[in-house]
């Protein structure tokens, strides 16, 4: 069995349809002992390893135990040749919600549980914490020491890491790799990953890593002076992003132009319901990315 491994925001949605596009593959999506995801609005909500093996792959499962399903629908795969792959819900393991009654067990839960039971291949899929956050929109102090420690967790673990952003500058290359390291069967077919919809997460409209036939990576979103300054300040953001090779400083990467970080804003005043003031813009105001 092939555990992914993802934290929230972090391109995990994309490569989930990218596997489940391949040939002979079999992949559950966003499922955790403590609850499930859930997919686009107004699909049913098929949050347990039980119902998505039903409704997807019309498999029966007797138990109704988290684990013991894997079991069951791994052994199922074994005897047909085909591969399972699982990517857990990893979001519940550090960061307090409501389905961990906002106290995170703090380790990789699954890839404990799945080590004990069945041979397991694990992998992890992680992107630049510092675009993970601003992605998230969630107070800096509230996502950064969670998203240490998960990220301390795999480096831990020695599971093998693939980088959202290599996937996207050379995809061929880098599922290749993951191919390989998961026993996995590669074909080009993955490109055709819109047509794959058996899946959970953000799948709310076009991914935003497509672009033009491709993958690209977005600009990073522009923030102002003063979060500039606490991220700066943020020691657990910049531990993560040493432990994953990434550069720990904001301006590391090409930012958005002032018109889209503009319009955001405006809209997040607009949403609050206060009055606003439409900002004057002119392709002036917009220079290079830098």
């Amino acid at each position: 069995m092939v555990l992914m491994i993802c934290y929230a925001r972090s391109g995990g949605t994309l490569l989930n349809r990218c596997l489940g596009a391949l040939p002979g593959v079999v992949i559950l999506s966003e499922v955790h002992p403590l609850g499930g995801g859930t997919g686009a609005p107004g699909t049913p909500a098929l949050t347990t390893v039980r119902d998505q093996a039903a409704a997807w792959y019309g498999i029966t499962l007797q138990s109704e135990d988290f684990v013991e399903n894997l079991v069951e629908i791994e052994n199922h795969c074994d005897r047909r040749g085909l591969h399972l792959v699982m990517r857990e819900w990893s979001f519940l393991n550090f960061t307090p919600c409501p389905e961990n009654d906002h106290r995170p067990p703090n380790r990789l839960v699954t890839l404990e549980a799945l080590r004990e039971r069945c041979l397991v291949r694990p992998f992890a899929f992680v992107r630049d914490a510092i675009d993970v956050w601003l992605s998230r929109s969630v107070p800096l102090e509230e996502f950064a020491e969670p998203y240490r420690r998960y990220v301390q967790a795999l480096v831990d673990s020695q599971v093998p890491i693939f980088r959202y952003e290599d996937f996207c500058r050379d995809p061929d290359n880098q599922m290749r790799h993951l191919c390989d390291a998961c026993e996995l069967p590669f074909s080009g077919a993955y490109r055709q990953y819109e047509q794959f919809t058996h899946v959970n997460g953000d799948v709310q409209g076009p991914s935003r890593g497509r672009k033009q036939g491709g993958f690209a990576i977005l600009p990073r979103r522009r923030i102002g002076p003063a979060q500039r300054a606490r991220l700066r300040a943020c020691a657990a953001i910049r531990r993560a992003n040493e432990l994953l090779g990434y550069p720990v400083d904001y301006a590391a990467r090409p930012r958005e132009g002032y018109v889209p970080y503009l319009r955001r804003t405006v809209g997040r005043v607009f949403h609050r319901g206060r009055p606003i003031i439409r900002p004057v813009t002119s392709t002036h105001l917009e220079p290079e990315a830098s």
